[in-house]
C-alpha cells in the first residue's frame, strides 16, 4: 500500500500494541504517557481531509483507564477488560466485514493478522499505518 485510502474505513487498532511496540521506540515513558502521546497522534490523523470519512475504534488492554482529554467524535476508546482484546478485534473485524463495511485491523501481531486474513479482512502493521499517516501529516503541513 503506497498511500492511505481516501475511502470510509473504520480502523480497528490494537492500542496496546500499537504504543508498546511501535511508539515506545519514538518516545520514552510510562505506558499511560505512551498511550496518551499515540492517541494524540491519532486525533491529528483523524482530523486530516483524506481520513474525514473514516473513524477509528482503539482497543486497549485491561480495564479503563483515564488516557487522555476530551474524546474526538471519529475515535472510539475500548477496554478489553477481561476478555482479550485479539478477540475484540477480530470479532467487530467480522462483524463489520458481515455489514458490508471497509475495516482494517491494525496491529504488529501476526496471528491476528493471519486470522484476519483467512475471514478475508485487511489488516496491516502498526509501523505500515504510522508511516502512511505520516506521510499524509506532512502534505498537509506544507
Amino acid at each position: 500500500m503506497k498511500r492511505i485510502s481516501s475511502k470510509a474505513t473504520v480502523y480497528l487498532i490494537d492500542g496496546s500494541n500499537f504504543s508498546r511496540s511501535f511508539w515506545s521506540g519514538r518516545s520514552g515513558g510510562s505506558p499511560d504517557a505512551l498511550e496518551a502521546e499515540f492517541l494524540n497522534w491519532l486525533d491529528a490523523v483523524s482530523r486530516l481531509g483524506i481520513m474525514s470519512p473514516s473513524h477509528f475504534r482503539v482497543v486497549f488492554d485491561g480495564g479503563y483507564r483515564a488516557v487522555r482529554g476530551a474524546p474526538t467524535p471519529a475515535i472510539n476508546l475500548y477496554f478489553s477488560e477481561h476478555e482479550s482484546a485479539d478477540d475484540f478485534l477480530l470479532e467487530h473485524s467480522y462483524f463489520l466485514s458481515g455489514e458490508g463495511a471497509r475495516c482494517v485491523i491494525v496491529t504488529n501481531d501476526r496471528e491476528i493478522r493471519e486470522k484476519a486474513a483467512r475471514e478475508k479482512v485487511m489488516s496491516m502493521p502498526c509501523d505500515a499505518f504510522y508511516s502512511l499517516c505520516e506521510a499524509e501529516l506532512g502534505k498537509e503541513s506544507r
